[in-house]
């Protein structure tokens, strides 16, 4: 199945990205305008995240983001046979902050949300940072899609770290100095060891294993931002946090971040993934209270 899926996609992949966005916009009519994929999802939780908007100005937010949507996967499909050195110019980033922490000898844990293109940040910041990079994922079910999925994000040659297996990379990291990428907006699976924050005003859980594992470390952490500058080209803000997340107190990496995200978001809220259905869960689901302050 990995080899018919290869077969199918990377000669798609050759055709010009202005090709490629014309099918994405045949996508869009599809998913948005025939089929309103999980459309009362994406418009609840907007309806949520800015009350201080009109329904007008939500909708306007909702037709960006299925645009933006549609785009990450024919960017990602793009990705199987770009040549890197055009997508070093299309996505930009201030790539000096890991150089700085490098020259200390710190090892960086740069955590980030789903904006879009994080597949294209992913492999150019592999190709910008002089450590070695490591990004967590979360396995697929199907092994073929994993499997194609392994081949897009190594294009650079950076390390792909399962989340459900971690132990054995992070030792082969020790003796090397490196940057590990976290998408640290993810529901976590098991929810009552989460932290629980006021997120994009209701409660949502949120992962501690960044934070914890920073702390082990004495790492530095940066927050990285990707914004959407036009269609096909992304800007990666590197935000620097701290030198060493063992000095901070307990719990401060992580609030910070849900807070960055939702800066994040108010600034560029199309350029998110509003389809993952991250409330679904409430903090009185799982521990029978009232949500956090």
């Amino acid at each position: 199945m990995y080899y018919l899926l290869l077969l199918i996609l990377y000669p798609i992949s050759l055709f010009p990205l202005r090709v490629l966005y014309v099918l994405s916009d045949f996508a869009f009519w599809v998913l948005f305008r025939l089929f309103g994929y999980r459309r009362k999802i994406v418009l609840d939780s907007l309806q949520h995240a800015f009350p201080e908007k009109s329904h007008g100005e939500r909708r306007i937010i909702m037709q960006r983001f299925y645009r933006s949507f549609c785009d990450q996967w024919v960017e990602t499909v793009k990705l199987l046979s770009i040549p890197l050195a055009s997508l070093d110019k299309r996505v930009k980033g201030n790539w000096e902050v890991f150089e700085q922490f490098a020259a200390k000898g710190k090892n960086v844990y740069a955590l980030l949300g789903h904006q879009f293109n994080w597949e294209w940040a992913n492999v150019a910041t592999q190709m910008n940072c002089s450590s070695r990079f490591a990004g967590i994922f979360l396995p697929q079910n199907a092994r073929a899609v994993d499997r194609l999925l392994l081949r897009i994000r190594g294009r650079a040659g950076g390390m792909l770290i399962p989340a459900n297996d971690m132990r054995p990379y992070f030792s082969e990291l020790k003796s090397k100095k490196h940057i590990i990428g976290f998408m640290a907006d993810q529901t976590p699976a098991v929810l009552r060891i989460a932290d629980w924050y006021s997120f994009m005003n209701r409660p949502a859980p949120f992962f501690k294993g960044p934070e914890k594992q920073a702390r082990r470390a004495q790492a530095a952490v940066v927050f990285v931002s990707i914004r959407k500058v036009k269609r096909g080209y992304y800007s990666v803000i590197l935000h620097p946090v701290c030198d060493n997340a063992a000095v901070m107190p307990q719990g401060f990496i992580t609030g910070a971040y849900v807070k960055h995200l939702e800066q994040e978001l108010r600034v560029q809220p199309e350029n998110w993934l509003w389809t993952h259905r991250r409330w679904k869960r409430s903090f009185s689901d799982v521990t029978g209270n009232e949500k956090p302050e």
